[in-house]
């Protein structure tokens, strides 16, 4: 394998529009944004993702349904061939047309939609109206076009973000998605950008509270079989590892439980470095105006990591030529201040999160501020 020839991965931020202002939103979506691409642009660019052989793209935002030409954008997008299309939204403008019109034109299409609560007021704890006040009229109408979308035969699937406000509610808005028939389920442990970093404090899992609540999930997963479908997703592998391993489960339990792998148990990968950190070497995203950053927890509003533009250049250009690039794609894990040298699951993690290192300390090589090891704290 040739490595760097393309990201397997893709999150396009095709606008910031969003009829939400959301506490937790990594981009602040919502808020001025200036000089996004036309469709022709994003059509181009989307051209060549395909060509450089991107497996999986995310058509997202913002909310993408802010933009006049979404179905343009989302049918051009599923007609290049056999790769994984998703587009992410939080559901609240979808009509029956538009449904209809994904189930004739883009049936392949997954339909990834955000419900953080169970009921309209754990909904609104994290989900404001376009003038910051609780959105507790959207979850009705989300729940109404899931349920629809259904109805439709298309594929649907719920990202649940997991914060400090709303985790004791995840277990009660599973068992909304089951009822509404989707097709996954998905915690995302939350991520501290965007308008999520100005609202750290309120929103950040502590390490122990992040535990028991990874401890409940696996033992429910254990005892589920029907539960195959409902996943969490992490910003780095120690998220998973370290919390189930500091009590007694195995390497291949975690993998099984969970069909998850650290990047670092793949040879190919593990061949090219020893990090666990994938940003700039599977995945990149993208802004509305075609800036290219690591991942896509950073993208538009953490210019530090800006990596090149895509309009300007081609991704392509970027992704091979790009300084920042080079220096996530160069660096490895003894560079890494801290405990990760030593620590005793350097092996799966492979040195914590490096936007997260970068954004909260400005250096990339600077630890995990996370990571409880290094924050001196007792496992």
């Amino acid at each position: 394998m040739k490595a760097y020839v393309a990201p397997f991965a893709i999150d396009f931020d095709v606008t910031l529009k969003c009829n939400q202002k959301c506490l937790h939103c990594n981009v602040r979506g919502g808020e001025h944004f200036e000089d996004e691409m036309n469709t022709g642009e994003i059509e181009t660019l989307i051209q060549e993702f395909y060509d450089i052989g991107v497996y999986d793209l995310a058509i997202t935002g913002g909310e993408p349904l802010m933009r006049h030409d979404w179905r343009q954008i989302v049918k051009f997008t599923c007609s290049r061939g056999p790769w994984k299309t998703v587009i992410n939204t939080n559901g609240i403008l979808w009509t029956e047309s538009d449904m209809q019109f994904v189930s004739e034109k883009c049936p392949e299409l997954r339909i990834v939609v955000s419900l953080d609560g169970y009921t309209p007021e754990t909904y609104g704890i994290l989900r404001k109206d376009a003038d910051g006040n609780p959105n507790m009229k959207g979850f009705d109408k989300v729940v109404d076009n899931l349920q629809k979308m259904h109805e439709y035969g298309l594929y649907t699937n719920v990202n649940f973000t997991v914060t400090r406000l709303n985790r004791d509610y995840l277990f009660n808005t599973l068992d909304v998605a089951r009822k509404l028939h989707t097709q996954g389920f998905l915690a995302i442990k939350f991520f501290p950008y965007g308008r999520g970093g100005q609202n750290l404090e309120q929103l950040e899992l502590s390490y122990n509270d992040w535990k028991t609540l990874l401890l409940e999930l696996t033992k429910m997963k254990e005892e589920d079989s029907s539960l195959e479908y409902f996943q969490v997703s992490v910003t780095c592998p120690w998220e998973y590892y370290l919390p189930l391993m500091s009590e007694g489960y195995t390497i291949d339990d975690i993998e099984h439980i969970w069909n998850y792998m650290t990047p670092l148990g793949s040879e190919i990968y593990r061949s090219m470095r020893d990090l666990g950190c994938n940003a700039g070497v599977t995945t990149c995203a993208l802004s509305p105006n075609g800036d290219v950053f690591p991942c896509g927890t950073v993208s538009a509003r953490v210019p530090g990591l800006l990596c090149g533009n895509a309009r300007e250049k081609g991704l392509s250009s970027v992704w091979k030529n790009s300084e920042m690039f080079h220096k996530l794609r160069q660096l490895n894990l003894s560079e890494i201040r801290g405990a990760c040298t030593d620590c005793e699951y350097k092996d799966v993690c492979g040195g914590g999160c490096r936007s997260r290192a970068f954004v909260q300390r400005n250096d990339l090589r600077d630890p995990d501020p996370l990571c409880p090891f290094n924050q001196n704290m007792e496992i």
